[in-house]
């Protein structure tokens, strides 16, 4: 049995990305409570066309905000398919991993490719779902 072996330094500073994206997290969603507060009474005074604009801007960023991570996510699953499915080895050799792992060859190797460009596919789609919204949300809360 042929094992992938797993890049340390590659998981170390993963693991610490993971860390710092987590407490970013944390951080924004702590300033988006007092940040909605302010919006919220502000809103509620003014008028039906500033309410109008704040909703086009909250729902096209929104929606552009979730859609560049899964079309990202969708191209890196497309080229990780795609990279294993032409050397018929999954993972591909060149690719990092976390963990050890054990190396699939043959047909097993090309179901787990493509099972990833289908999973690739369907982030991309999403994507595209998400950009849909994001131009129904700007031409629904357009001014009039």
């Amino acid at each position: 049995m042929e094992i992938h072996r797993a890049d340390k330094a590659y998981r170390s500073r993963t693991l610490w990305l993971l860390a710092i994206i987590v407490m970013l997290c944390a951080l924004l969603l702590w300033q988006l409570n007092l940040w909605l507060r302010g919006v919220t009474e502000h809103l509620g005074s003014s008028n039906p066309e500033t309410l109008r604009h704040w909703l086009r801007m909250l729902f096209t960023g929104l929606g552009l905000a979730l859609a560049v991570p899964a079309a990202g996510l969708g191209l890196g699953l497309r080229r990780l398919g795609y990279a294993a499915r032409l050397q018929g080895r999954f993972p591909p050799q060149d690719w990092k991993t976390l963990r050890d792992v054990r190396v699939l060859r043959d047909r097993p190797a090309l179901v787990w490719a493509r099972r990833v460009e289908r999973l690739g596919f369907s982030a991309l789609v999403l994507a595209l779902g998400l950009l849909a919204w994001v131009a129904w949300a700007w031409w629904r809360y357009s001014s009039s």
